[in-house]
């Protein structure tokens, strides 16, 4: 009886530490499908701000790079996207 109580805590405690590691593990947010980013500009540079958006309105990654502020990137505009003009 003692042996099969010491055998229960212990496979307790083994699947509550699985428990807690698979809650712990980091989760990709899903995307819906058919989504895909809106870009503005004609450029084939854009500077990416804090909400997503891209800005693609520069000729080159050194003009976007001077025009970024804090908290945005500059990248390259991504395939598939194809902006409205302005």
């Amino acid at each position: 009886m003692k042996t099969l109580t010491t055998f229960t805590a212990v496979a307790a405690l083994i699947a509550g530490i699985s428990f807690a590691s698979a809650q712990s593990s980091p989760m990709k947010p899903s995307s819906p499908m058919g989504s895909s980013t809106q870009a503005t500009g004609s450029g084939k540079f854009c500077i990416k701000g804090a909400s997503g958006a891209l800005n693609c309105q520069y000729a080159s990654l050194s003009a976007c790079q001077k025009v970024a502020k804090t908290g945005e990137t500059c990248q390259a505009r991504p395939a598939g996207t194809t902006g409205s003009k302005n």
